[in-house]
């Protein structure tokens, strides 16, 4: 699937880079191969030569194999990912503000890829620790797995609109006079993403910082907050969809007015 949407849009008809799709296939890679190089039963995996034993070059075990004896391959694919998502979302967002005229600066548009990058990770660690706690799927989880993750997030996509600052061209010729309103999809991005990348940052600096102190490194507790971020966020989307729906009602009201 990852090399079908490369081949598309490589193929000039997204005018979309090649190179985000790159990275991410190469993190998707890297999970699959990751995740695949133990035995189902335990054993060991495929790669286990002479003797070896699981954390030795590419020697594993049991399911998930890499993960459990590299602590660094989860934070690598995090990375990766993050970096692809905000590379794309750069220039997807500079591309969006050409084609409307929406004159948004770099930095804007790095913000908003940033912040929607971050909300993504904290998205999926919501989806690891149901799939950990509740539903009992995913072997991975607890504090410091997640707080990590958080933080190969937040390097993962400051790294990526990092990049995309200097390596898209359209960010040294676009028009960024800043005279035009700020388009209410800018708006309903950065509401729904805000709270998700503001908790994802608190979690992060708690962990490097303060070795978990603000949370007690509770995994229960910092599921909750990501969870609660989400339900912020969505009711954050919904007001301000309230607000422009209520705008664009008054608008035609008072074009009636003016047309009678």
């Amino acid at each position: 699937m990852a090399l079908l949407a490369m081949f598309i849009l490589w193929d000039g008809r997204v005018k979309m880079p090649a190179l985000p799709l790159w990275i991410g296939y190469s993190a998707t890679m890297l999970h699959f191969v990751g995740g695949s190089l133990g035995a189902a039963d335990s054993g060991p995996g495929p790669f286990c030569f002479d003797g070896m034993k699981p954390g030795q070059w590419l020697c594993a075990d049991g399911v998930n194999g890499m993960y459990h004896v590299h602590p660094w391959w989860d934070k690598l694919v995090h990375g990766m990912n993050s970096t692809a998502i905000a590379i794309a979302w750069s220039l997807g967002w500079r591309r969006m503000s050409e084609h409307n005229g929406w004159q948004l600066s770099p930095g804007i548009v790095a913000f908003t890829a940033f912040s929607l990058s971050v909300a993504i990770g904290v998205a999926y660690e919501v989806y690891e620790f149901f799939g950990k706690t509740i539903f009992q799927t995913i072997d991975q989880g607890g504090y410091v797995n997640t707080a990590s993750d958080l933080v190969s997030d937040m390097l993962g996509a400051g790294l990526g609109v990092l990049f995309s600052h200097f390596y898209d061209p359209m960010n040294q010729t676009s028009n960024t006079n800043g005279t035009v309103e700020t388009p209410k999809q800018l708006t309903l991005t950065i509401n729904g993403s805000f709270p998700l990348m503001l908790t994802g940052a608190v979690l992060s600096l708690d962990f490097l910082l303060l070795d978990g102190g603000i949370v007690n490194r509770d995994y229960d507790f910092i599921g909750q907050l990501m969870l609660g971020s989400i339900i912020v966020s969505g009711v954050l989307i919904a007001r301000r969809m309230i607000q422009h729906s209520q705008m664009n009602d008054n608008e035609a009201m008072d074009s009636s007015s003016a047309s009678s």
